[in-house]
């Protein structure tokens, strides 16, 4: 599962009250581009695109890099041995700094005492990351705050993000026109990028390749390690021209990178910087990648955000709409494909005078799963900007109230339920054969589902009043991603969807984490049946080894 690591901080290590002024004079002597590689170098051997720390990886480079502190470490670790000095926040707030301070002209780092300078800024960033302090009387949302940041750069072990991009733009989108829908995405995209979509993302995570394999043997040589060339992909099946408007579309320069970090408002935890164009141009054809996740994203989540910056600013209300629309269409089809069960999906149910009852209903004996899908984006001042107010605003306007009078998320939910058991039919259930209810919001952007939000939902959905005046047995409300399905809709050959609902809120009745086979302990060990998305991935891989790697099997 993954997990927001517990950091082993500046204070705690030296005594000492850690400042921005101090981290920005450990790196503002070296030139920007040495400390990026080098953060990225870091990366590459934590592997911070995984979603599970390495303990033992980060002790070992702690005492190989920060020889001055490690005794301090070694002691902390002692007394909690789940403690990490490197994360990938930390080393992403650094580069971001160093891109606030550091020349272009600037040092390069030589000594292994200049390496710790640069290198001890991660344990000052472990105290200085948090944008607000914590307190005894915070609120559910206030604690949602001061994670949010955290969460929302936890990495995630998860392919499936391309082999669903893929299928969102050339399954899903075409069938969704056919039956009206109004855009035609993949053109969109190939007319906006110059490429199609399949080939962006073989290009982006083809690249990803060489940051996340052969570390030990790429550190062997280190004039080129984790610097990616045009000469990579000199046996790949892609012309020189794609090849350059791949690069053109996912590199920015150390120049625009320090025009961007000092930006007036710029947020401490916003690291979109990164995000938009994971690579950066070290100097003349060679490229370095500061997190690897991020050029992983361009071939999932991310690449929609690709189209989205280059469709003309009046019509990106259009797309998104568009894209939500096309994210439950894809909810419909996942669990067709992937639902094993013996209960029955309803898509779209309706009740008698036609209103839209749900986005999804799966009734499994007398259990009944009611289902909202939100394709809804959190913006960054509400992800990374620490403020409380901020982010209710915007919670409620997208998951929790609405606005306009048009219901959202948990009310929508908890209105339509009420309507149902109190008396207004929904077309194909029968209302008195159902005895239980799963309520369930289903987000596409996992940030809706940070530690503590699922607390502020039932807070709003209060269940225990619905229990008690219709007399069912309703469920506290879950929120889980469109990933979570991905991941346990395979199960259901052996279990219904219901009980690995049930059984992962007894393992956690929070709710924080992930809907995966490792947090629901049913299950544990258990073998997954017809998984769709994940064949479409590994046909993606089997496709892309062969037109990009034909001489050097990924596998």
């Amino acid at each position: 599962m993954a997990q927001v690591d517990v950091l082993v901080s500046w204070h705690e290590v030296t005594g000492e009250i850690p400042s921005m002024a101090l981290l920005h004079r450990r790196l503002a002597p070296f030139r920007l581009q040495a400390v990026l590689l080098g953060l990225a170098r870091l990366a590459a051997l934590l592997k911070t695109w995984q979603n599970r720390p390495d303990f033992d990886v980060d002790h070992l480079l702690a005492r190989r890099f920060l020889p001055t502190y490690y005794p301090g470490i070694r002691l902390v670790c002692e007394v909690a041995p789940n403690r990490v000095t490197f994360t990938r926040l930390g080393l992403l707030f650094v580069a971001k700094q160093a891109c606030t301070v550091c020349e272009l002209d600037g040092r390069e780092i030589e000594s292994g005492k200049e390496v710790e300078s640069v290198f001890s800024c991660c344990l000052l960033a472990n105290d200085l990351l948090l944008g607000r302090l914590p307190g005894r009387a915070d609120s559910n949302l206030d604690k949602a705050t001061n994670l949010l940041p955290f969460a929302n750069y936890t990495p995630r072990d998860s392919p499936m993000d391309l082999a669903r991009t893929l299928l969102l733009i050339e399954e899903i989108a075409p069938e969704f026109q056919e039956r009206g829908g109004d855009f035609d995405i993949a053109a969109a995209f190939a007319a906006a990028i110059g490429i199609t979509a399949r080939q962006f993302c073989e290009f982006a995570f083809s690249a990803s390749v060489k940051f996340i394999t052969n570390v030990e043997t790429q550190l062997q040589e280190p004039a080129t390690a984790f610097l990616l060339t045009t000469e990579y992909f000199r046996h790949a099946a892609i012309p020189p021209d794609d090849l350059a408007n791949c690069f053109a579309r996912l590199t920015t320069s150390a120049r625009d990178l320090r025009v961007d970090a000092q930006r007036p408002g710029s947020l401490g935890a916003d690291f979109l910087l990164f995000q938009r164009r994971p690579l950066v141009e070290f100097d003349q054809g060679r490229f370095l990648c500061p997190d690897p996740g991020f050029l992983l994203d361009k071939a999932g989540p991310s690449l929609y955000w690709t189209l989205h910056e280059a469709t003309p600013r009046g019509r990106q209300h259009a797309l998104l709409t568009y894209w939500c629309g096309l994210i439950e269409r894809y909810v419909h089809w996942l669990f067709a494909q992937t639902y094993q069960g013996r209960g029955q999906f309803l898509p779209a149910p309706r009740f008698s005078n036609g209103d839209e009852a749900a986005d999804g209903c799966l009734i499994e004996g007398s259990s009944l799963v009611l289902i909202e899908i939100k394709g809804s984006i959190l913006t960054a001042q509400a992800k990374y900007g620490f403020d409380p107010d901020t982010l209710r605003e915007e919670l409620h306007r997208k998951a929790i109230s609405g606005e306009d009078g048009e219901r959202k998320g948990v009310a929508q939910l908890r209105h339509n339920l009420e309507r149902f058991l109190g008396g207004d039919d929904i077309a194909g259930i029968d209302r008195a054969a159902v005895r239980t209810v799963h309520p369930v919001l289903v987000f596409l952007d996992h940030s809706f589902t940070a530690p503590y939000l699922n607390l502020v939902y039932n807070e709003h959905f209060e269940s225990a009043w619905l229990r008690q005046r219709y007399r069912r047995t309703i469920t506290p409300l879950f929120s889980i991603t469109v990933a979570d399905l991905e991941n346990t809709l395979p199960y259901t050959h052996q279990h219904a969807f219901n009980e690995i609902l049930e059984s992962y809120y007894r393992a956690n009745r929070n709710m924080y984490g992930e809907l995966s086979p490792s947090s629901v302990p049913l299950l544990l060990g258990e073998q997954p049946g017809r998984d769709a998305v994940r064949a479409r991935f590994e046909e993606f891989g089997h496709e892309l080894e062969r037109r990009f790697f034909p001489a050097t099997p990924l596998s």
